[in-house]
């Protein structure tokens, strides 16, 4: 299993786009197991297609739109005579809000999707990819732009599917009040934090801070605090020899299994999974 780096072939609109078509007599693999940084839409105009996500296998078929978070390890496959499907790869922090990129990972965590999988039975969604590949295919005049506008309404739509967040509620001035504590995460991540002490970095009441950090992030300082964790770990287990043991101490983890509960959580894969994949994580 491998990083796989993707190529733009829209710069302007920052994405790659493809119609690919596998029309072999026999069922067979289209593209083996890898992951990237970018989240993955395909539409099946022609199935079905298998796709295989922390060895479960999943079917779609015509009409369905299969959606593939960032850096969720997956693998496709073509279970019939023929197969024919529109490819998006794209960064979703693009056409997302970065206004509250207050810390390394916080605008991740705000942004991280509801779900690392999903086959979308969306008309909408699907007509927009097909406009996309269509504007690409014929290039009109600003063509580019328009794939641009497109991404936008296609991102919105991913939003309201519940496939990505939004980050719906999250205000700049609570951002900011927290922002403190985002820095104070980042530099102590690796050792025991309480509630308290990342709350008194501001003089905040525990309660008071616990509220602005749901309001501003959608979820806890904790879930934070591990996301954090879990981001500092995948480095250490694609490149160290350290045992997962070792790994989860050095990122703040008191314990192995949850380690793994959360890492699995996050990542849709356990630790020693990740490391077998022999990843080359992009920071």
């Amino acid at each position: 299993m491998k990083n796989q780096l993707i190529a733009t072939n829209i710069p302007k609109a920052n994405i790659l786009l493809d119609e690919q078509v596998f029309s072999q007599p026999d069922p067979g693999l289209i593209c083996g197991p890898h992951y990237h940084d970018e989240i993955e839409l395909l539409a099946i105009t022609k199935g079905p297609i298998e796709i295989v996500i922390n060895e479960k296998k999943h079917i779609a078929d015509t009409g369905d739109v299969v959606f593939v978070s960032s850096r969720i390890p997956h693998a496709t496959y073509k279970p019939g005579d023929i197969c024919r499907y529109i490819l998006v790869q794209y960064r979703q922090e693009y056409y997302l809000s970065d206004d509250n990129n207050a810390g390394k990972y916080f605008n991740r965590f705000v942004q991280n999707s509801v779900t690392p999988f999903a086959i979308l039975k969306d008309k909408f969604l699907f007509s927009l990819i097909e406009h996309v590949l269509e504007e690409y295919k014929y290039k009109k005049t600003a063509w580019d732009f328009a794939i641009k506008g497109a991404l936008f309404s296609i991102t919105a739509e991913l939003c309201r599917q519940g496939a990505i967040s939004s980050g719906d509620g999250t205000t700049t001035a609570d951002v900011e009040k927290i922002r403190p504590a985002l820095s104070f995460i980042e530099e102590n991540y690796y050792r025991d934090i309480t509630l308290e002490e990342v709350s008194a970095v501001q003089n905040l009441n525990p309660s008071y801070f616990c509220r602005i950090f749901k309001r501003a992030s959608g979820q806890s300082f904790v879930d934070y605090l591990n996301f954090v964790r879990v981001c500092k770990s995948e480095k250490l287990l694609a490149t160290g020899n350290e045992s997962i043991i070792s790994v989860s101490y050095d990122v703040g983890f008191s314990s192995v299994s949850y380690f793994n509960r959360v890492f699995k959580k996050y990542k849709n894969c356990t630790p020693t999974a990740y490391r077998k994949a022999q990843y080359t994580v992009l920071k």
